[in-house]
Formats: C-alpha cells, structure tokens, sequence
C-alpha cells in the first residue's frame, strides 16, 4: 500500500488540507508563535470474524494555536445623574518613535528632519 495513494489520494489531500490550516495558524499574528501546532493522521481497522477483509476508516486532524484574547482597560466613573459610565483607557506614547533606541542606533527628530537616518 502506498500512503499518497489510499483512498483515491484522499488521505494525502486532507493532508495537504490540514497542514495548510497549520501553515496559516502559524503566520496568524493572532496567535502565540512559540505554541505547538500537529498533524494528527490516523488509521482505524476493522475486520470481520474471517479476517480476510478489513475496513479503514481515516481522519486528518490538526491542533492549532488558539487566537491570542485581546484585552483593555476602561476607566469608570459616575456622570452627574450617578450613572455608572466607562470609557477606554487609551494610553498614548510619550515620546515620537523616531527617538526610540532602533538597533542601538538612536534616532532623533532633528536627525530624522534633516534625512540623516
């Protein structure tokens, strides 16, 4: 028996089915790239009293890396009614990016205006 060749070929395209599904997960950046992704492909035979003949039943499964769960913070306060109001706590940067320590090379704003990045 050839594996690719099993079923007309059908092992061999779930397969190719699953590991795209694992491919994907991989590249999501929604997803943990250090979890473990697998392939799982298995085999169940069944035979009759005789023995003489038995039955496959296939499955091609992956395990893939769950999304990551977004999180935030709201800030909560009561409005001049006593309602009970949120609003999202949208934290900003404190400094302009072009000064940030790239590549232990430090970038400034002037540097960055005058094109000498």
């Amino acid at each position: 028996m050839n594996l690719a060749e099993l079923a007309g070929g059908a092992v061999s395209e779930r397969f190719e089915i699953e590991l795209q599904k694992v491919l994907d997960n991989i590249m999501d950046p929604n997803t943990d790239p250090t979890k473990a992704r697998a392939i799982t492909l298995q085999l169940k035979f069944k035979t009759d009293e005789y023995r003489d003949v038995a039955g496959v039943d296939i499955s091609v499964k992956s395990v893939l890396a769950p999304a990551e769960i977004p999180s935030t913070k709201i800030l909560l306060d009561r409005d001049g009614a006593g309602k009970v109001v949120g609003a999202e706590l949208i934290q900003q940067k404190l400094f302009d990016e072009r000064e940030v320590d790239q590549a232990n090379h430090k970038v400034s704003y002037l540097e960055s205006k005058q094109g000498r990045v």
